[in-house]
């Protein structure tokens, strides 16, 4: 279950100029969803920001709606007193006009419906372990390698590093000491919920099932902090991350239209929940 967040940690809603969007991870309680709406339209507005992305109370999805939110993912448990609706602002109408919606439909009724196969022992040579600050510049490198854009700063190792000292989780897969594979965990205390992400394995190293065994490293970690809510966003084009997550036990919840800036342009990302 979420815990309710008190006015003393709410974080004011956050502008992301690369990815054109105004992001607010819930709201104070007591807060008037109209009043909050037009407050949040207003500021993206004025910041020339294309879409608002909202984490809202179930009890108060009616009343967005009726401001022009739309509802595109859940991460309820049944639960009232959880910020896990996610709903979408549009100050862009081209932004929220997807034209792969059909194509990436196709994809996730087929990674639904397609046999799981076990996956293949690891040859020797691969490691697999938890990576601390000291392999920032490592991961910045990979990361900037697989991925033509990305959503927040990782290109900048600092910025890495600055992810790991707040108590977020790294592994990677490395071959002869080379860093060939990635996942990472991050933990929102707060929230009580837990998103897995930076998923990214080197082209020539595909077809090992890194990803795979690198998310299930990082849950077990997960879950001697506690009973995370864990999650994921997953480029809603990339066939072999959505079968990954499913694969896995995760629960396809929705999708978030050109919700962020990756892989060179704005994409659609698909919510999963493990259950």
């Amino acid at each position: 279950m979420f815990r309710m967040m008190n006015p003393v940690t709410i974080s004011s809603p956050i502008a992301e100029e690369a990815n054109k969007r105004l992001v607010a991870n819930g709201y104070p309680p007591g807060t008037k969803p109209s009043l909050f709406s037009r407050q949040l339209i207003d500021r993206a507005i004025q910041k020339k920001l294309e879409k608002i992305w909202l984490w809202a109370l179930p009890a108060d999805v009616e009343e967005f709606l009726r401001a022009g939110f739309l509802l595109e993912g859940s991460l309820f448990r049944g639960n009232y007193e959880e910020f896990a609706v996610s709903l979408a602002y549009y100050v862009s109408e081209t932004r929220g006009y997807s034209d792969k919606l059909q194509a990436e439909k196709e994809i996730i009724h087929s990674v639904r419906t397609r046999p799981i196969k076990p996956s293949q022992s690891l040859p020797s040579g691969f490691e697999l372990k938890l990576l601390n600050e000291t392999f920032a510049p490592q991961i910045s490198q990979l990361l900037t390698r697989v991925f033509a854009s990305y959503p927040t700063p990782v290109e900048n190792p600092h910025y890495v590093r600055s992810l790991i000292q707040e108590g977020n989780i790294f592994a990677g897969a490395f071959l002869q000491e080379r860093l060939i594979g990635l996942s990472a965990a991050y933990l929102d205390p707060i929230l009580n919920r837990c998103e897995m992400t930076d998923c990214a394995t080197l082209e020539e190293y595909r077809g090992y099932s890194l990803s795979e065994r690198l998310l299930w490293i990082l849950e077990q970690e997960v879950q001697k902090r506690g009973a995370f809510n864990i999650y994921t966003l997953a480029r809603a084009q990339s066939y072999g991350m959505n079968r990954v997550f499913h694969k896995l036990g995760y629960k396809y919840q929705g999708q978030l239209v050109n919700n962020c800036h990756i892989a060179g342009s704005f994409q659609d990302m698909n919510l999963w929940i493990r259950l």
